[in-house]
């Protein structure tokens, strides 16, 4: 059978190299090899070719010509003979996107690692991953949804075979020390790899997945038709965060104690966090792995491959994602109002609520959100978190009609599966299932750079919404002090060689009427030296509507400014039930609501 093989070789874990032969029978007198410019689900251009160190070309007869072309592709020049390609790769990127390792684990993500050849990623492709020599990896073992052949045991060294080259690169390999659970969800088997020796519970986290992914299928009605298996590939370290979701499987990444404790009940927030990631991750499983944009169909690797739909695959599923967690049991209704709270605050809070539409945003993925900087709180909406809000103002919407955002994702799947998503898709289903008034609100809910109506939402869902001052730049859910709000920097800070330096000014906060920048040093306030402890309580006690000096450097400038001591916009979200029988069927989960006393005590100023 004519195929492209590609062996990878652990070559030096202390230089963090694998050596990379390719082999193939070309089918033209010159082949192109290309490495992605960048991984699926993650749209920023990585240049992945760049950590690429050596690279020779030979045959039966001899050398071949290899001539480079651009910053990923070379020329290949053939004889009418098996070819082999050998290069290396510089493996040492700490994420869930490229390609890692050391002496406890190697995470190989093909799409970093593969060179493409031109005319032949139609062809099966084979991976060789041979047992690494190095003495700290005799106890490795290796985990990805690549099919084993040629005898190759599961999670075993050896021979492994994707359908094409698209399929190859979507499929990450991790190896290492690890311990895996199983678990099935509708009689297709699920597995969670965990990497390391951890003080956790990893029969409670599977049997927690479970039920999230229980959940997932239920929005759908059944798993994709095509699901065998799937892998949740979690990679533990000690800094670190990020999924990425693949058609079989999601590579991982936390912090060794975002893991569940031994003989924990309810989730911490680390593990909420990592289960809704996870959540998030699955979620895809359907929406973006199976159902996509129809401008990716087929990816594009080279550049940029734009969309404008992004708010409506990431925003959805973000949505969805802490969804699963409360209909599940996981956590409570209470608890999932402040999850919900405080991604309806990060938006509301921000400027770019009023200037970049959610269109917008996602088309300048790979230039704006994946590149933010320190004004990215006043230009950058983020079409995850004001998408799932978008998705969260359908679902009262459709709820008030007798349907559900549920229905509309079924349909949506039934209908776009194999042509994809065009930029009217979302509005032609909602017509089609009666809802054509509806469906004219929601485009200009996306194409506008306006606020999304939150409180009606939350009101059609059995909630009230509120919106109150910020007590500080962290402050992003739940009731606060009203009659004692200290005033409002309305500006981003950290410690930097032992001074409060401004990391972002919101527009029309008080710092940036007082003529504060980004990369300003504080040093004192109305003649009180500033410090990380000291601003909150100078903030908390100088009189109200007054100015009081500011003194920074700037550079190497000493300056002085005049600040207004203000109390925020009313613009932090604070959430309650207030028709049990509406939350109740939204969450599916018993809501009870709070006595009037309690609610009243924390009532919250209305914006």
């Amino acid at each position: 059978m004519n195929l492209v093989s590609y062996q990878l070789k652990i070559l030096s874990i202390a230089s963090h190299r694998v050596e990379v032969t390719l082999t193939f029978m070309p089918d033209q007198p010159v082949h192109q090899l290309s490495m992605p410019a960048w991984i699926p689900g993650s749209y920023m251009i990585r240049d992945f070719a760049k950590h690429l160190l050596t690279i020779s070309a030979s045959d039966i007869s001899g050398p071949l010509m290899v001539q480079q072309l651009d910053k990923q592709s070379w020329q290949l020049t053939c004889r009418d003979n098996p070819v082999t390609v050998v290069y290396q790769v510089y493996a040492f990127d700490l994420s869930v996107r490229a390609a890692y390792l050391d002496d406890e684990i190697a995470v190989l993500n093909p799409a970093a690692l593969c060179l493409a050849v031109s005319g032949l990623d139609a062809l099966p492709q084979q991976l060789v991953v041979p047992p690494p020599e190095a003495a700290a990896t005799a106890n490795w073992r290796l985990a990805t949804a690549l099919t084993p052949v040629d005898d190759t045991a599961v999670l075993g060294f050896g021979t492994y075979q994707a359908a094409d080259y698209a399929s190859l690169i979507d499929s990450p390999l991790l190896a290492g020390v690890f311990n895996i659970e199983q678990f099935q969800v509708n009689d297709v088997p699920h597995y969670l790899v965990v990497t390391g020796e951890n003080l956790t519970d990893l029969p409670r986290f599977a049997q927690d997945l479970q039920q999230i992914c229980q959940q997932q299928c239920d929005v759908f009605g059944t798993l994709p038709a095509d699901l065998n298996q799937y892998w949740f590939l979690l990679w533990v370290t000690e800094q670190g965060y990020g999924g990425l979701e693949h058609k079989f499987s999601t590579l991982l990444l936390c912090n060794r104690y975002d893991l569940p404790g031994p003989n924990s009940s309810e989730p911490d927030d680390n593990y909420q966090q990592l289960l809704a990631l996870c959540s998030h991750e699955y979620f895809h499983t359907w929406w973006v792995k199976r159902l996509m944009p129809a401008e990716f169909k087929p990816y594009q690797l080279a550049a940029e491959h734009y969309t404008r739909q992004l708010w409506l695959y990431e925003g959805f599923t973000s949505y969805f994602d802490d969804l699963a967690l409360v209909k599940s049991g996981l956590i409570s209704p209470e608890r999932y109002l402040t999850i919900l709270g405080k991604t309806i605050s990060r938006v509301t809070r921000s400027p770019s609520d009023n200037l970049q539409s959610l269109v917008a945003s996602s088309f300048n993925a790979w230039t704006k959100f994946y590149k933010q900087d320190e004004n990215a709180i006043n230009a950058v909406v983020s079409y995850y978190a004001k998408g799932a809000l978008l998705a969260f103002c359908l679902e009262g919407a459709l709820r008030q009609q007798g349907s559900s955002l549920q229905q509309l994702c079924q349909y949506m799947y039934q209908h776009y599966l194999e042509t994809g998503t065009d930029e009217n898709s979302l509005f032609a289903s909602l017509t089609a299932l009666g809802f054509a008034t509806l469906a004219d609100t929601a485009r200009d809910w996306v194409s506008q750079s306006n606020p999304l109506p939150l409180q009606q939402a939350a009101l059609q869902l059995g909630l009230e919404l509120r919106f109150r001052p910020a007590t500080d730049h962290n402050d992003l859910c739940g009731p606060a002090n009203q009659n004692c709000l200290p005033a409002y920097l309305a500006a981003g800070v950290k410690v930097q060689q032992g001074l409060v330096t401004i990391t972002q000014v919101i527009e029309g906060g008080a710092a940036h009427q007082a003529g504060v920048m980004a990369g300003d040093q504080l040093l004192a306030l109305a003649g009180w030296k500033i410090t990380e402890q000291s601003l909150p309580q100078l903030l908390q006690r100088l009189p109200s509507a007054t100015e009081q000096v500011l003194t920074i450097y700037r550079k190497d400038r000493l300056l002085t400014l005049q600040l207004p001591i203000t109390v925020a916009p009313a613009k932090i979200a604070c959430l309650q039930f207030t028709d049990s029988d509406k939350a109740s069927t939204w969450l599916q989960q018993e809501v009870t609501l709070q006595t009037a006393a309690i609610v009243d005590q924390a009532a919250p100023v209305t914006s």
